[in-house]
């Protein structure tokens, strides 16, 4: 069974001044970037949590507004069991990226799966159901990110180059991504 592709959508954007799950790069809205890299990774449905995603995504509402992406998590997992999820701000993730994660999780049966790049991406990963209570306990102890709950010692991780999970935080980071997905529809996919 395929997991539901989650779009996390809730954040405040303060770095950037402005909502990014609309903010455009390469003529289309950063959130629908990561819709069709998930869609294309073979998850369904796709949906976004919280936050206010462009058409055609459909927002989740955050049960708990201001519980961070750990809340945002918790809730997908408690709507659609096994999550795919990727933050609204990285355009540049490559489908590749995210069957890989599946299939990793298929492979091992870990609850939690995550990408590394030169550092781990607690927000770019397959979570299971499994994963639920501690990610439950973690956000009532008061974390915010799942980083803050999972053993990163023993979580299977799927390898990536830096530029396919870009965080757009800045002009100059949207430039950025602007580029790689400029590089990319000349030459192709990019495997992780």
């Amino acid at each position: 069974m395929s997991p539901a592709g989650v779009v996390l959508c809730g954040g405040a954007s303060t770095r950037m001044g402005s909502d990014k799950s609309t903010l455009e790069v390469a003529g289309r809205p950063l959130a629908l970037w990561v819709a069709e890299a998930l869609r294309a990774a073979g998850a369904h449905p796709v949906v976004a949590q919280g936050g206010r995603p462009p058409p055609p995504l459909v927002a989740e509402t955050d049960s708990t507004p201001g519980a961070g992406p750990l809340g945002g998590l918790v809730d997908a997992l408690e709507r659609h069991g096994d999550v795919l999820v990727c933050p609204t701000d990285v355009p540049t993730v490559p489908p590749d990226l995210l069957i890989a994660l599946v299939e990793l999780a298929r492979q091992t049966g870990a609850p939690v799966v995550l990408a590394r790049s030169d550092r781990l991406e607690p927000l770019i990963g397959h979570y299971a159901r499994e994963s639920l209570p501690a990610l439950r306990a973690g956000l009532r102890a008061g974390a915010r990110g799942p980083k803050a709950v999972l053993d990163n010692t023993s979580v299977p991780t799927v390898p990536v180059a830096a530029a396919d999970v870009l965080n757009v935080n800045t002009s100059a980071d949207l430039a950025t991504a602007e580029a790689i997905l400029s590089a990319r529809s000349v030459t192709g996919p990019q495997a992780p």
